[in-house]
């Protein structure tokens, strides 16, 4: 009798076990809500992430410099930059507008095109991006036009553009994804649009939000600005999966668009947006206060500045394929130094990492700031802090447990 009681015992036990193990599961996975509504998915994140201990170190790999060995200048002004396939480097130089290449190990390569206004030659560089077949693609702003350029640089051809593009999202061998810009007076629209190498246009994801302007008018000249932390409308592109994704970052909503302009899934979280403090205002009003008499500094004292800043004006999506939000968050991380030196402080921002499928895996602090994810890789443009010059890094990606 007491072998059977043991034995039901120990089958209770197990029971009670996998019970509260299922149990623990299902909480767990139930912490992330789906629903289809009208063919778009909507994951509904909880506030906290899935993986809230995970991590990431960005370990410094390379430094890009502006001199060869024999201490020849090779980039002056480095500007944008991208990554091919085999690590080689493409970085505008703004100070000849032409485009330096260099190889994973920093070996100066080539240069593309010159300043000027002839075939393979650029005015005011807007943005570069890699077709899948290797071409590369650079659009302009002065000119109104976008050029293309075989792998090894050699220019291949040219069109006008029949409105005004900037900031080049997804491309494919055929066409590539932009925003369209619209302003005038009394006009104001934003448009992401895809493009074919006519420069015709096959597709329209939609009209989106442009930020709030302010206008000042002196003589013919008018300068313009956005208000800080105005409501807008927030893009990136996954290449990979020739995915648009959009936030109109009033709200923690993320939108995401397939190749053939179809809003297909939305993700959100609870999220409580930061308010605009004293100090923050300060330090935009600082950025002119050697020029107090500048249209600038007068278009800031002029306008309205929100209570309350907006969730994020940049998305990224690493070489995984997850999406980093970075929020408009900061804390202030003391520099460390010379003790007699007053201390500098260097924000620490906060970034909310998305799976492609939608979750919120994790959130972590860093005051290394991200530029582009290529090739397991991470770079970003930093300024020298010996001769103020901009130098291009490339970083080791390391996720840890906290």
């Amino acid at each position: 009798m007491k072998k059977r009681m043991s034995s039901v015992s120990a089958i209770m036990g197990i029971g009670i076990f996998l019970f509260f193990c299922l149990s623990g599961c299902q909480k767990k996975t139930a912490q992330v809500r789906t629903e289809t509504i009208d063919g778009v998915t909507y994951v509904h994140n909880p506030a906290t992430p899935l993986h809230a201990e995970r991590t990431v170190v960005f370990e410094e790999d390379f430094t890009f410099k502006e001199k060869d060995e024999a201490g020849k200048i090779l980039i002056y002004k480095p500007g944008r930059f991208i990554v091919d396939g085999q690590g080689n480097i493409y970085i505008q130089d703004d100070s000849d507008m032409a485009i330096k290449v260099f190889d994973a190990q920093g070996n100066y390569l080539r240069a593309i095109g010159r300043k000027g206004s002839g075939p393979g030659e650029f005015g005011r560089i807007a943005d570069m991006a890699f077709l899948p077949d290797g071409r590369l693609l650079v659009t302009d702003f002065e000119t109104r036009r976008t050029s293309l350029f075989s792998p090894e640089g050699q220019f291949l051809s040219s069109f006008q553009w029949k409105k005004f593009f900037s900031q080049v999202y997804l491309a494919t061998d055929s066409s590539y994804t932009v925003n369209e810009m619209v302003v005038s007076e009394d006009r104001r629209e934003l448009w992401a649009k895809t493009i074919d190498f006519d420069g015709e246009e096959v597709l329209a994801f939609g009209k989106f939000s442009y930020p709030e302007f302010k206008m000042l008018s002196q003589g013919e000249i008018t300068f313009t600005t956005s208000v800080p932390w105005s409501p807008q409308s927030v893009f990136t592109g996954d290449q990979k999966r020739q995915w648009l994704y959009h936030c109109l970052n009033d709200k923690y909503v993320i939108e995401i668009y397939d190749s053939q302009g179809k809003l297909f899934r939305k993700i959100d979280r609870p999220y409580e947006l930061v308010p605009v403090t004293d100090e923050d205002i300060s330090q935009i009003k600082s950025e002119y206060a050697d020029r107090p008499d500048s249209p600038f500094a007068k278009l800031i004292e002029q306008m309205a500045i929100p209570k309350i800043k907006t969730v994020t004006d940049r998305l990224l999506v690493d070489n995984d394929g997850n999406l980093w939000v970075e929020t408009n968050e900061e804390k202030r991380k003391p520099e460390a130094g010379d003790k007699e030196k007053k201390m500098e402080e260097n924000p620490v921002r906060a970034y909310d990492i998305f799976s492609p499928d939608g979750v919120y895996e994790t959130r972590v602090w860093t005051d290394i700031r991200p530029g582009l994810f290529a090739n397991a890789k991470m770079y970003r443009s930093v300024e020298d802090e010996e001769t103020g010059l901009r130098q291009l890094k490339r970083y080791r990606v390391a996720w840890k447990e906290s």
